[in-house]
Parts: C-alpha cells; structure tokens; sequence
C-alpha cells in the first residue's frame, strides 16, 4: 500500500519504520533534508524535502494515487490543511494529528467539517491508557477488548509468589476463569501449554472477567483496591486530558498536580477546581518529601524530560507506591529500567503508531475480516489482535481443534453477540464473532493469514 507521510518529528519517525517494516511503500515529507536523509538510512522510505501544506510538493509526493496520507508534523493547523489538501487531491484515505485541547474535544465535528477520514490525538489517547491502567492497580499494563468486557493483564511474578513452581495444569484448575496467553521468560516469549511451569521473574499477559482477574489478584495476596489518591507530575496538554476524564468518571479519586511553571500551574487551578494544583519542581527530591508523596496511592510522571520520569518512578518504587506510570518518549533509554518492572511505561508515540498500523491493516484488507484492535506487547516480540469475523472467512464452521493454525498461535477467546467464549478444541468460531489472537507473527492483516499456507 502507497503511504505518504507528513512530519519526522518523534510519532512521524516510528510511523515511518514501523509501516515500511510492514511492506508498505512510504514516502516522507519534511522540511529537514537531513532527517530524510537520515531515515532512509534507517528504513526502506523515499522522501521529499518541502512543506507538506503545498501543492506542488504533495503533487510531487504523488498524493492523488496514494491509498494512506498521513500528516503528524508538531502543528496541528499544518496537519489539517494538508490532510483537506490531500483529500481534495484524491488521496483515498487522509489522518490528521492534533494535540490541542480545542480541537481535541470536538473531533467528530472538525472531521466532518473538514472532510478528513480520520483525526487522531495523541496526547488524548495517551491520558485514556493511563486511565485503563490505573483502573488495574495490580498489573503493569492493561489493555481492552470487545468494547471494554475483557481486559488482558500483564503481571510480573515476584519473589514471594505462590505461583512460582506452578504448573499451567495447576493453574486451570486454581483460575479455571482465568487464561496465562503469554509469558515473558528474559528475552524470550512463550506461548505456554499445560506443563509449562511459572519461574520467579516471569511476565505473564492473562486475561478473563474483571470480577475473576481481580478473584485472582485477591489470592496472590495482591489487594487490587481502587485506587483513590493519585499525585501527577508535571501540568501539560496530556495532563490536561487526564484531569477531564477524572471529572467526567466521578470516581471520588483525589488528585493531585505538581507544575513547575507558574501559569500553566494557575490556569489548571482555574480549569480544574476540584483538582489540588501545586506550584512546584517535582522531580526534585526535597519537593516530593515535602508534599509526603509516599502516600500516594499512584504517580504519574509527565514531565517532559524522559530521565526525569524515570527517576521518578525510580524514586516512587523505592518509596512503596503501587502504581506508578511514566511517560518514555525516547524507546532507546528503555533499557536503563529494563529489570524494573513495576513502573508501566506509557509511550505516546507507539500508541499512537498501533492505532495507525490496525488502520493501515484494515484498509488494506477491506473485504475481509476487520481488524478491530491491535497491540504490540513484550518490547514488540509478539502482538495482540482483534478481528470481527464475517461470513467469507476460512476459519468458520469448524472445530478449533482442526484448524492447521500457524506455529505460536492461540486463539484467546470469542466474543459472540453478549456471551464471552474461552474456547476449547471443540468450540467453533461463526460469523459475526469477535475474536482475539495472540501471535509471534506479525503483520497479519486478517483473520485467515493464522492458517498454514498449503501452497506456501
């Protein structure tokens, strides 16, 4: 598939790699020849040096024939009159970004005002899956499907866990409600059978029903409370986000800002009456203590200095916080806090380059099975997909147990009409379900591509 991309900043750059690694034909347009230059050192792309808002350059692109345009430079006006001009042009399909909080809030209207297929916030995507994993005060991460009815977990198994010398044999007959879909073991990736035994250190993705996830929390001794008192640090757009959402939920949590900068601090207060808004430095040790942030229930670091977050989070597992959330936008520092495992790491830039890839295998595959959620997981080793099954599919209509499914594939559960389905040998899947798959594979666009190719 032709894809033109607008903007090399930090999203335009993962996009770039992320979808020619999926075959896709990408083109560039940037203003920095260098960055072009460099990015195509990198990863099979071509590039044009010019402004993505003018016509010739996005003649010169060949806009009109392309199947995806894509405009994430750092400005959100840039980004909507180049996705109008693209699609005025013939582009079949045109993504804006924006970040600003007046678009932001009324999306659906400027997208149908402007005549845009699609517009994306980053940041507001960010704030909503720092939300879903404060909602999961126990796992690492947490991701949903099937509208939010089934959430998949990622827990670390800790020194002092029961579960360390178990069997998976054992485990179905403790959680019978419960499925361990993956396990992390140092660099390599399981997909575990019955006698696959759980070692301390594991990182284990298992999902079921939120009132058994948290049965199984409650057994590990792991008191999966709500959480009530949350400290974020550092007042930015993303912030701003979270503190709507927090409004809106009415979850009675008490939270917390910490802006150094003294507008910005007062205009959250101002914006946010309910919310305690401090003046202040907190990544600084003396400003924590000061404000006795041991007590917090959770931290978010949001500041905007990758180091600075981690150190944060650093300090706050240190000082006994359950849940503690840092923004990394910068991937290649991650291994500094590769052991640490109980800060959830939030990178913008990848949830936003997932949605992207889910909607790129989707248009690609439009008569076939859609793909409605796609999440790469375990440093990106392995990925998590959503399809909705319709009635062409190879896959319907049969025992589970006779399909000649590609080597690592599980099929996780099904979703039909209201009823969730953990899926045995003999369950069949039907048309019109929903299902979720767990592969080492990648870049499947649909449902069929988990089936042995006979002719390959």
């Amino acid at each position: 598939m032709r894809i033109v991309v607008a903007g090399a900043g930090k999203l335009g750059e993962t996009l770039c790699i992320d979808l020619a690694n999926e075959g896709h034909d990408i083109l560039l347009i940037e203003k920095d020849g260098e960055i072009i230059q460099y990015l195509m050192e990198r990863s099979d792309i071509s590039g044009i040096t010019g402004s993505c808002v003018d016509y010739d350059v996005q003649m010169e692109a060949d806009v009109p024939n392309s199947d995806l345009f894509i405009a994430v430079t750092g400005n959100d006006e840039i980004n909507l009159l180049s996705a109008i001009l693209a699609d005025r042009l013939g582009a079949k399909y045109t993504v804006a970004g924006v970040n600003s909080i007046e678009y932001g809030a009324h999306m659906s209207f400027w997208r149908q005002a402007f005549g845009i297929s699609r517009i994306i916030n980053p940041k507001f995507e960010t704030a909503k899956e720092i939300v879903n994993n404060i909602n999961s005060p126990s796992s690492i991460s947490v991701e949903s499907f099937a509208s939010g009815r089934v959430y998949m977990h990622e827990v670390m198994i800790e020194s002092n866990s029961q579960l360390i010398g178990m069997q998976l044999s054992d485990f179905r007959k403790q959680f019978s409600s419960l499925i361990v879909c993956a396990v992390l073991r140092g660099d390599e990736v399981y997909i575990p059978h019955g006698s696959f035994i759980l070692e301390e250190g594991d990182i284990i993705q298992i999902t079921g029903l939120t009132k058994d996830l948290n049965a199984f929390y409650t057994t590990l001794g792991k008191i999966n409370k709500k959480i009530e008192n949350i400290l974020i640090i550092g007042g930015g757009e993303i912030t701003d986000y979270l503190c709507s959402i927090f409004m809106k939920q009415k979850n009675n949590a008490k939270i917390t800002v910490i802006e150094k900068n003294h507008d910005v601090a007062w205009r959250l207060a101002a914006e946010f009456p309910d919310i305690t808004i401090l003046e202040g430095d907190g990544t600084r040790y003396n400003v924590l203590n000061d404000i006795n942030f041991d007590t917090y229930d959770a931290i978010v670091a949001l500041t905007g200095i990758d180091e600075e977050n981690i150190m944060v989070g650093l300090r706050a597992d240190k000082a006994g916080i359950p849940k503690i959330i840092s923004k990394v936008n910068r991937t290649e520092i991650l291994p500094i806090i590769k052991d640490n495992r109980k800060q959830t790491i939030i990178t913008p830039k990848r949830i936003v380059s997932d949605y992207l890839i889910r909607l790129a295998r989707a248009y690609e595959n439009a008569l076939g099975s859609k793909i409605e959620a796609l999440y790469r997981i375990f440093d990106n080793k392995a990925e998590i997909l959503e399809f909705m099954i319709n009635k062409e599919s190879k896959i319907i209509n049969t025992p589970l147990r006779d399909l000649e499914l590609k080597k690592d594939i599980l099929i996780v559960f099904i979703l039909r009409q209201n009823e969730i389905i953990f899926p045995t040998g003999n369950d069949m899947i039907l048309p019109d379900d929903h299902i979720v798959i767990f592969s080492q594979e990648k870049n499947f666009n649909d449902i069929d591509d988990i089936l042995i190719d006979k002719l390959g």
